[in-house]
């Protein structure tokens, strides 16, 4: 209470200010005095709800008459949001919506058919109001190691030291030619400037060790494992080393030459075996005392907050701060607003390179499926869309979010100095004269490539890093993204609003249930007629067998093998749900164009009018359903076989073992994975997959048929009464 008291009394002395008046001036349109306004403003004495309606009022502008209203509002359903929330005057319809929902759903004179409208529309209500009372959103940039991700991210976040002339210079965090960063990193707005590390746990760091100690013993043995030593990542390689001592060295022999000398071939040479030579590499990690996992910027510090951000992230991503322990995700702060929203909560992520664009990302489709993230796809400019955009691009496509990737998603493209000139014009084969003409042949050709993918409509910018018009721009377009993602969820509020005030209005009426019936009978003969899907033409394994054949790297696929199929850059089991996933969009992908398109016809029929309002809303709740619907069958993907799979020691041995036998490696994990899965055993497995999805399916079904079965119901009054009838209230109604 005292906290809402507050923000009651910094609003008003704001809203004073912005008005231009002093407390004084204020005051002569009151009964107040000065004294008492500058005591109800700093809180020595209590302020009254009364009071502050009077003073808000009394300010004399159209935002001080807004907030005496909203001091006057009566929230009882969800939680107040502050005056300036930013979707404040959705959600006090939402609110006033809700208040009406709850006062017909016990009034006597409702028919029965509305009921369940009443329902789903409190329902909808709340979920939508739930969404745009967060406003916490994600930015997740996508891209090849070496792309410009991290240098993007520095610019459109202001984490840039403008006094170095030297561009890679400027970005506070460290950049280069990829394989810079070694996890994942999140920049957000908060206080002061801070760093917060999410350490990895000491089972990854073994793993870590143990295939760095296989990468070292196959460098100093004759085994060249099939040229892939499938030791860890550049990344990580570094950190350890950093973290241990081995750090490579650059010396001049007697001659002045220049030679790499690396200590860790003494190392080996002193433990030979693995298991000697893991312990003491963790030994020289001293774990023990690597436990800090935040740092804030000391106030007493003569740098700069930027300086010590870019020194201190250094040290922990390159494994060189004694406190800190191998990180799995880093999260910096900053006091500057990402995208100069103060009245949102913006996190920027750059996620770790997409070396392997085949390969199953959990991390990447847990940001596509996140509805409160907008994913931006990095590409150089001779490339864009280069493979890994491509790659991710299709797969989200084929996971039943394309309309999510155009509403929440754009393609960055990054010319380095000099490129946009460079471009020949297609017709006349002639250098192009300006930038800009280069950018708009360019353009052209991009927006090509995302039509044969099935994606023409994705916003493309052109971002050259050195030019802040660019970056402005491209803050723009992040920023109106947001806000159209969070428009939808106020469309949706609105339409809502409308057929809760019509409900209220013809809570008895015949003639808008016989509308309402005439809208869903198609609906009802579809609901009817699809109560299954088409059979299944591929089994679960199919995706990830595809992923392992395609995969750019062995090593990859044996990282995973060494972690029974739980690796970041090649999930074993996201892979296995992903596929199931994908699958079942295109199975169900004819009948629900079926369905979508009986919507459109009830749209386009002006004598439904009435019932338009309900069937948008119906339309966004199949969506949504359906896109849950895919989620839990990807989860259903994941974890039929996790028990069996997990415990096939037989089959994790092989794999492992596998690893230095020469060139076929993934050949056989392919051809073994497949034997496993289509093994007499699994049968079982596969066919509780198939028969949980239709059972689900059914149930999808059934829940959005009894959205509008409802209208078929009569109360006992009028169940004489026939279908000539209701026809004649259709004719009356309009």
């Amino acid at each position: 209470m005292l906290a809402e008291q507050d923000a009651v009394r910094r609003t008003l002395s704001e809203l004073r200010d912005q008005a231009g008046l002093s407390q004084t001036e204020l005051a002569k349109r009151l009964p107040f005095t000065a004294s008492r306004v500058s005591r109800l403003e700093s809180g020595e004495i209590a302020l009254t709800t009364e009071d502050a309606q009077q003073i808000a009022a009394a300010i004399g502008t159209l935002e001080g008459a807004e907030f005496a209203e909203y001091l006057q509002q009566d929230w009882i359903i969800l939680p107040k949001p502050g005056f300036h929330h930013i979707s404040r005057r959705e959600l006090w319809e939402a609110e006033q919506a809700l208040q009406r929902l709850d006062a017909l759903k016990d009034d006597p004179q409702l028919k029965n058919a509305f009921l369940q409208q009443v329902a789903s529309n409190r329902r909808l209500l709340e979920r939508c109001a739930n969404y745009l009372l967060s406003t916490e959103h994600r930015v997740a940039f996508f891209g090849s190691p070496g792309v410009g991700k991290t240098t993007l991210i520095c610019a459109l976040s202001d984490l840039r030291n403008r006094a170095e002339k030297d561009l890679s210079r400027q970005m506070v965090l460290q950049t280069g030619s990829g394989r810079t960063t070694v996890c994942e990193v999140h920049v957000r707005t908060g206080g002061e400037y801070s760093i917060v590390v999410d350490p990895c746990t000491t089972e990854e760091i073994r793993q870590y060790v143990a295939e760095f100690c296989d990468q070292l013993l196959a460098q100093n043995s004759a085994s060249d494992g099939a040229g892939d030593t499938g030791g860890v990542s550049a990344e990580v390689e570094r950190a350890l080393r950093n973290m241990t001592g081995l750090t490579i060295k650059k010396v001049k022999d007697s001659t002045g030459k220049t030679r790499r000398e690396d200590p860790t071939r003494e190392l080996v040479a002193k433990f030979p075996t693995k298991e000697d030579l893991m312990v003491e590499i963790l030994s020289r990690m001293e774990l023990g005392r690597r436990t800090s996992t935040s740092l804030a910027f000391p106030r007493e510090s003569l740098t700069t907050g930027l300086d010590w951000i870019g020194r201190t992230f250094a040290e922990i991503n390159y494994g060189h701060h004694p406190l800190f322990s191998l990180p799995r995700r880093i999260e910096i702060t900053v006091p500057t607003p990402m995208l100069g929203r103060g009245d949102l909560d913006v996190k920027f992520i750059d996620t770790r390179g997409i070396d392997e664009p085949a390969a199953p990302r959990r991390d990447v489709q847990d940001h596509l499926d996140n509805d409160r993230t907008v994913t931006v796809f990095c590409s150089s400019f001779k490339s864009a869309p280069d493979a890994a955009a491509q790659a991710v691009i299709e797969r989200a496509t084929g996971g039943g979010l394309r309309e999510s990737l155009i509403l929440r998603g754009l393609l960055a493209v990054l010319p380095q100095e000099g490129e946009e000139s460079a471009v020949r014009d297609n017709g006349s084969g002639d250098l192009v004269s300006t930038s800009d003409e280069g950018r708009d042949i360019r353009r052209e050709q991009v927006v090509s490539t995302l039509g044969h993918i099935g994606v023409r409509d994705l916003a493309v910018d052109f971002v050259n890093i050195q030019k802040d018009v660019d970056c402005d721009a491209m803050r723009q377009t992040i920023s109106s993204k947001i806000d159209t993602v969070r428009a939808t969820y106020a469309d949706q509020i609105r339409l809502a609003t409308a057929t809760v005030n019509r409900l209220v209005v013809n809570k008895a009426s015949e003639q808008l249930r016989a509308v309402y019936l005439a809208a869903t009978r198609p609906l009802r003969v579809w609901f009817e007629h699809n109560q299954a899907l088409p059979d299944n033409d591929q089994e679960v394994q199919g995706s990830l067998l595809e992923e392992i054949d395609d995969l750019r790297y062995a090593s990859s696929l044996r990282a995973s093998v060494n972690r029974r199929g739980s690796w970041h850059n090649f999930d074993y089991w996201h892979g296995l749900g992903f596929g199931t996933r994908r699958e079942t969009v295109a199975r169900s992908a004819e009948q629900v164009t079926v369905l979508k398109g009986h919507i459109a016809t009830g749209l386009n029929d002006s004598d439904l009018g009435p019932a338009h309002d309900f069937l948008r809303q119906f339309q966004a709740e199949i969506d949504r359903s359906l896109n849950q619907f895919y989620q839990d069958v990807q989860t259903l993907g994941e974890t039929a076989f996790l028990g069996q799979l997990q415990a096939a020691q037989d089959y994790w041995l092989r794999c492992a073992q596998r690893w230095g036998g020469g060139p076929g490696y993934k050949t056989d994990i392919k051809r073994w994975t497949e034997s496993w899965f289509e093994s007499d055993a699994r049968r079982e497995r596969h066919e509780f997959i198939e028969a949980e999805i239709q059972r689900r399916w059914r149930e999808l079904i059934d829940r959005l048929d009894a959205q509008v079965a409802s209208f078929e119901r009569t109360d006992d009054r009028d169940s004489a009464q026939n279908s000539e009838a209701r026809v004649g209230r259709v004719e009356a109604y309009r």
